[in-house]
């Protein structure tokens, strides 16, 4: 597909997920002032000047050229400067978002990070229904495979064979669910419950760290992982001989390979030297040889390749579908409150965070991946969008909370001046930290962080 084709679908897919999720966020924020009797002026879908708006009663609804998402302009925002000439009532005053009981206002400026959890159960059975094809990373129990030499989970004395049940007292989803935890508590203690047999272990694991997106490793292998390559590294010892994606290694040095790790297991045995492979490329056998190159951050031979996930196609029925579609937005909720805890700690770095480019670029792959991986990130960011929104910043939903909460307890208000110039400030400072996360994507996108992106997209189970 060509370049300007992915780009249309990155701008095409970004355009309706962000608008759909705006939309929704802004509809709760209006249900919940109507039903509070707020007075709403205005309530429209899009930004930019009106392309065509009807006043009914006292809220102007129209639809606006920029399709991403929407806003509700609440009477008495005390955020906003009150521009209308138009003479204030006492009934209007009783009506004003400031006049409203501090319970009220809490719902009003929580709906619609409710609202956007709400879509992200709604949506995420049909997920299911439709079906979808995903990584064996996230249909597999967490039983180890195989494990690097002098990682990690070797020195803790994990063996093959073991069943992952639990790290940190958190029961273990499945495998993609124990990688997920390792990224997250880099150069971290953790203690993995694992059955061994018809035995309850417990093993302290101290976790490694990876150079480029400082995410936690413990070493561990799925089990059965064929030898299939998934990626090849620009300039690389297997670029340079000639390996490409979708080739099979079938064997090293004349000995048989049937799994990944054992391929892995003669490249750090090189220690070095050069290796005969034999390769199933397409209908062609192959014979390459090849360097490993050792690489001081990673402590190990290399040779520039990534393995191939396999996946599974996956559909389920109406109510298994609501169970596992119900899962997968809990699970998402569970997994963004632990990453903005460990965002705010600096035990993860905003470097695993992705901006508008980013999203935009997942989503035209998600897009194109088919319904169902785009309806999966839509509930992904729609959790996230949710969740995020109630962090107590202005001017996030959750800053208008914080302050309302303050005035609740004081029982008094905060000076209007003092609140818009607060949440001047901090929309400034979000802004800035928007354009270094844009920054970032850029330069992941361009290359230079192209394997977190890669294991982004297995996540999603989209690569």
């Amino acid at each position: 597909m060509s370049a300007l084709m992915t780009l249309s679908w990155a701008i095409i897919a970004f355009i309706i997920m962000i608008g759909v999720l705006v939309f929704v966020h802004e509809s709760g924020h209006f249900i919940a002032a109507k039903i509070f009797r707020v007075k709403v002026l205005i309530f429209a879908f899009g930004f930019g000047p009106w392309l065509v708006h009807k006043k009914i009663g006292e809220t102007d609804y129209g639809i606006k050229p920029i399709p991403i998402g929407g806003f509700v302009k609440l009477f008495g925002d005390p955020t906003e400067q009150d521009q209308s000439e138009e003479k204030i009532t006492p009934e209007d005053e009783k009506r004003a978002l400031y006049a409203q009981s501090g319970w009220k206002r809490f719902i009003i400026f929580g709906a619609g990070s409710i609202m956007n959890i709400a879509l992200a159960f709604a949506i995420a059975p049909s997920i299911y229904w439709l079906g979808i094809e995903k990584d064996y990373f996230d249909i597999a129990s967490a039983r180890v495979g195989a494990i690097i030499p002098d990682s990690p989970a070797q020195k803790a004395g994990i063996k093959p064979g073991d069943l992952i049940l639990k790290i940190n007292s958190r029961k273990v989803k499945n495998f993609q669910d124990m990688i997920t935890t390792e990224m997250l508590n880099p150069n971290q203690e953790m203690v993995y419950e694992i059955q061994r047999g018809s035995s309850i272990l417990f093993k302290k694991v101290h976790l490694g760290e990876t150079p480029e997106l400082k995410a936690g490793f413990s070493g561990i292998f799925l089990p059965g992982a064929q030898a299939v390559v998934g990626r090849v590294m620009q300039g690389s010892p297997a670029d340079k001989a000639g390996i490409k994606p979708d080739d099979k290694v079938l064997s090293i040095d004349g000995h048989p390979i049937h799994y990944w790790h054992e391929m892995t297991g003669f490249i750090q045995a090189s220690k070095g030297k050069s290796l005969e492979l034999a390769i199933q490329s397409g209908s062609e056998r192959l014979n390459l040889t090849l360097v490993p190159e050792y690489n001081a951050e990673a402590r190990r031979y290399l040779v520039g390749i990534e393995q191939k996930i396999q996946t599974v196609f996956v559909r389920y029925g109406f109510f298994k579908g609501i169970e596992a579609g119900f899962g997968d937005a809990y699970y998402w909720m569970g997994l963004t409150f632990r990453t903005i805890g460990k965002l705010f700690s600096g035990e993860v770095s905003y470097k695993a965070m992705s901006g508008p480019v980013g999203i935009a670029n997942i989503a035209g792959q998600a897009a194109q991946a088919g319904l169902a991986h785009f309806i999966l990130l839509l509930v992904i960011i729609s959790v996230n969008l949710g969740i995020l929104n109630l962090i107590p910043i202005p001017p996030l939903d959750g800053g208008h909370i914080l302050i309302t909460a303050i005035e609740t307890i004081s029982r008094r208000k905060l000076n209007k001046q003092v609140k818009e110039a607060v949440f001047t400030v901090m929309f400034f400072l979000l802004i800035a930290f928007m354009i270094l996360i844009t920054f970032n994507d850029l330069l992941r996108i361009s290359g230079s962080f192209s394997k977190a992106y890669g294991e982004l997209l297995k996540s999603f189970g989209i690569k």
